[in-house]
């Protein structure tokens, strides 16, 4: 008998074969739609479950992953029906099924090793889905495939130690090694600045919805695999310099996030500097810890699926009609798609945690804890916020200004199934600015379940 939680490895894996063969047309992207939803649903509803053991290493889905791969699954779900209106490559459909079982397999493993490893499988099947059928430049696809196979050696190489203070417990010096390679292939897999490379790429290479699962699927990974080894490893005996390095690399990745975003000339670039901007908040939120940096880290992770989901979304059905992303292809926009405008900005002003946003409440318990620490790095991570802002903004004159030429009759037909999940998506992230309550009530769950640990 199979356990239940090897379900959501097996069902889109087994279904994206099918989903391959019906990709040209609707059917294979409501076959990918309902298979990403009731995987969603099933990591959502399974009860606790016992460890499982598969070729002599541990397996188990506890209920931070539970959550976030039901998050993921359900984020892919919403993506791939507006993917259906807005084509984001051939391969969108079925590898995305694939990079997704990849994912819970890995967020289930326990084994640094085995972890590393799965995850190096998503990085190659996530190839195919940043080129998205794209024939021009391929350094997108590249730099995300060496930047996360570079991280690999490390992560080996640290489970072999821990491996060998296991057999040799007075040699204490094997965990010290241990952690340092940790703490590199971390720094990788979180693309903390300035290893950042892979995350902005794959914003700017990538098709938007790609782009949004890529930057929210693997990120996710890191940081509950990080989770676990603060958590629940007895070897982990860093957690001071952890905490430090977090902050440390935290601060530089907003920093840089934001600063870098205020002066892009495209919204495919954007996307991953506000991507990163917002990764660096949640590394914050992990290092600093207290009541608000717990509330804001877990809140954190689901408003990040939003934030990305939403802003994606919205950019690619700009891009759609528009002749590219670049902002001087934009003019004239807003006044053809003022919706998708509008959920443009929410999505993007979500990233940036400004008020009355879905992200303002937690970034704003983030910042009290934060500015107990150091006032000024309150005003680094405002700073980044009002950098994304501009960078979005900057994009909004842009699409507000009048088109050069003889205006023309918009034939495009519209895209009432995209429309509605926009309006949904930007409606979702209002309404969690002003009733925060429901989000909270599962954040409180994960808080008493998962408590972050004392960094």
């Amino acid at each position: 008998m199979i356990d239940p939680p090897l379900w959501l490895v097996i069902l889109p894996i087994v279904a994206s074969p099918l989903v391959y063969l019906t990709r040209r047309w609707g059917v294979g992207a409501l076959l990918a739609t309902l298979v990403a939803l009731l995987t969603g649903m099933l990591a959502w509803s399974l009860p606790p479950t016992n460890p499982i053991r598969l070729m002599g290493r541990l397996f188990l889905l506890d209920l931070l992953t539970q959550h976030v791969l039901a998050l993921l699954f359900i984020m892919a779900a919403v993506l791939f029906l507006i993917a259906w209106q807005f084509p984001q490559g051939r391969a969108f459909f079925p590898f995305t099924l694939i990079l997704l079982g990849f994912l819970a397999a890995a967020g289930m493993s326990r084994h640094i090793g085995i972890t590393a490893l799965i995850a190096a499988l998503a990085a190659v099947v996530g190839v195919p889905i940043i080129q998205g059928g794209q024939t021009g430049s391929t350094r997108a696809a590249w730099r995300f495939l060496v930047m996360l196979l570079l991280a690999l050696p490390f992560f080996l190489l640290a489970s072999w130690r821990v491996d060998l203070y296991r057999e040799d417990v007075e040699n204490i010096i094997y965990l010290g090694q241990a952690a340092v390679f940790l703490a590199l292939g971390m720094s990788l897999w979180l693309a903390v600045a300035p290893f950042h490379g892979w995350l902005t790429a794959a914003g700017a290479g990538a098709p938007p919805m790609a782009a949004a699962l890529i930057l929210t699927g693997f990120p996710l990974l890191a940081l509950i695999t990080l989770m676990q080894v603060l958590s629940e490893t007895t070897w982990f005996n860093w957690p001071e310099q952890a905490g430090r390095l977090l902050l440390m690399g935290g601060l530089v990745s907003a920093g840089t996030g934001g600063l870098l975003a205020a002066v892009q000339r495209g919204l495919r670039p954007l996307l991953g500097y506000a991507a990163l901007f917002d990764l660096g908040c949640l590394l914050v939120a992990l290092a600093i810890g207290g009541e608000g940096g717990t509330r804001a880290f877990y809140a954190g992770l689901a408003i990040r699926g939003l934030g990305l989901g939403l802003t994606s979304a919205a950019t690619a059905a700009v891009c759609h009609l528009a002749t590219g992303d670049g902002f001087a292809a934009l003019r004239g926009i807003a006044r053809r798609m003022p919706l998708a405008t509008a959920a443009l900005m929410i999505g993007s002003f979500t990233l940036a945690g400004l008020p009355l946003t879905a992200s303002f409440f937690p970034r704003w318990l983030l910042f009290q804890d934060l500015a107990q620490t150091d006032p000024r790095w309150v005003w680094l991570l405002a700073g980044g916020g009002v950098g994304v802002a501009v960078g979005y903004l900057r994009a909004l004159y842009a699409m507000l200004a009048s088109p050069t030429g003889r205006p023309r009759a918009d034939q495009t037909p519209k895209k009432w199934p995209a429309t509605v999940l926009l309006a949904a998506l930007g409606l979702l992230s209002l309404g969690l600015a002003v009733f925060p309550n429901p989000l909270l009530v599962v954040v409180e769950r994960l808080i008493a379940a998962y408590p972050l640990p004392v960094l």
